[in-house]
């Protein structure tokens, strides 16, 4: 069965990553109740693993996770709780590594979700369902992996329009997909300056394909925007110091 397949592909341990403590780049900032919040969840009497990532769900939405708002950065969850997928992702992924569980990140072209290993099998982790976060049952579990793969090339958003992305992600390139939401946000809010800087950042911890279809876009803009001269030059500069796909469309100007 396909799906079988795929949830086979994904459950399939390949290289370990070693997890402990490869979110540290951003999670720094994280405020002294959230270790005190991780202290309350071990302190829970919970019989098996599973009834543990339920009641950490349970108690991050409760705590934290309390309003779902797309392109929500990391510090958005403690100074507003709004998150969305892929800061709510982050915030469960360094709570799992305090935990002590291993866990796969998978993306998708608009989403993201995790894979955690427990002793009865591998456990869906959705940050964004409040209710039903935590997916158990093998059957729903390849549902919801088929619905993921089958919209993953449905997103509008145009600098995604050439992108067909499910599959793993390691710990150590999540930091690069929120530069990456940063970059878009700044984006939307025509600070181009911003927006390129970013970018890198981005690039730097993970050069993932969206980026490739995003630079000509940033280029097209910078081109038509009021900035001067002198910043226009370094942001492309800074452009031109990209080796993937969106090289080429800027060699071609």
């Amino acid at each position: 069965m396909k799906v079988r397949f795929l949830i086979g592909l994904l459950v399939i341990s390949t290289r370990v990553v070693c997890q402990d403590n490869v979110l540290l780049s951003l999670n720094a900032n994280f405020p002294v109740g959230f270790s005190e919040f991780i202290c309350s969840v071990k302190a829970i009497n919970k019989s098996t693993d599973i009834a543990l990532l339920k009641s950490l769900s349970h108690h991050a939405h409760r705590t934290y996770l309390k309003k779902y708002l797309a392109y929500a950065q990391v510090d958005d969850i403690f100074s507003k709780g709004n998150y969305d997928c892929l800061s709510g992702t982050y915030f469960f992924c360094v709570a799992l590594d305090q935990l002590g569980f291993r866990y796969k990140i998978i993306q998708t072209n608009y989403h993201i979700f995790l894979m955690v290993q427990t002793s009865a099998g591998d456990v869906l982790l959705e940050s964004t369902d409040r209710e039903h976060g935590i997916v158990t049952d093998l059957r729903a579990i390849e549902e919801k992996l088929l619905l993921y793969r089958n919209s993953s090339s449905e997103s509008s958003n145009l600098y995604l329009s050439g992108v067909d992305l499910f599959g793993e992600v390691t710990p150590v390139q999540l930091p690069g997909l929120i530069y990456f939401n940063k970059a878009v946000e700044a984006f939307k809010a025509k600070r181009l300056s911003d927006c390129c800087d970013l970018l890198e950042q981005a690039w730097k911890i993970y050069d993932n394909p969206r980026i490739s279809y995003f630079v000509p876009i940033l280029l097209k803009s910078i081109s038509g925007s009021s900035e001067s001269q002198d910043e226009k030059d370094r942001m492309i500069a800074v452009l031109k110091s990209y080796h993937g796909i969106g090289l080429q469309a800027i060699a071609a100007r």
